[in-house]
């Protein structure tokens, strides 16, 4: 009587083993991966995509960590997210990338604008902000880039800054 094994071969598995390592280095991952050789701009696109969901969102620190290292220099993690925080802008109206265009090997500008948002009591509409921001390719990622003006605001302290913001009426 013959037995028959419920197992695989041998030789099966290793060449499923090979064929996973294989196509595991082909597999896209996230958009700010450092796997990239070579820069990508479609993945600089990508990375203010998932930028501007996160701060429609709400979600300050993730968006805070996409940033180039130049611009964490300008605010700590803390700070943003305190500051988004005690003044916190318009959640849920997204962020709508009107045109991408590749400067350079590693520079990516993204034009944006905010959907139009019901004002008061349905008494109008807005409009909504808009804007340009640049994404780099460094240290092996792309990494997101607040505009100057932004930046400058950031230089004068959260304190200041909220302050700055509740006169204006942009806190929500």
């Amino acid at each position: 009587m013959r037995r028959t094994s419920l197992h695989p071969a041998p030789a099966l598995l290793l060449t499923a083993a090979a064929l996973v390592t294989l196509t595991a280095g082909c597999s896209a991952g996230p958009a700010h991966s450092g796997t990239a050789t070579t820069p990508q701009p479609r993945q600089a696109t990508a990375v203010a995509t998932e930028e501007f969901g996160l701060l429609a969102g709400g979600g300050w620190a993730q968006a805070w960590s996409l940033w180039d290292p130049g611009a964490r220099q300008t605010i700590t993690q803390a700070d943003f997210v305190r500051l988004n925080t005690e003044c916190r802008p318009a959640l849920g109206t997204p962020y709508v990338i009107d045109r991408s265009a590749t400067l350079d090997a590693t520079t990516v500008q993204v034009d944006w604008h905010r959907a139009a948002t019901a004002t008061g009591a349905g008494t109008g509409t807005s409009t909504g902000a808009s804007g340009s921001n640049t994404v780099r390719y460094q240290g092996g990622r792309w990494t997101f880039v607040p505009d100057p003006a932004t930046l400058a605001g950031y230089r004068l302290g959260v304190d200041r800054l909220v302050q700055q913001r509740r006169a204006a009426g942009a806190c929500h």
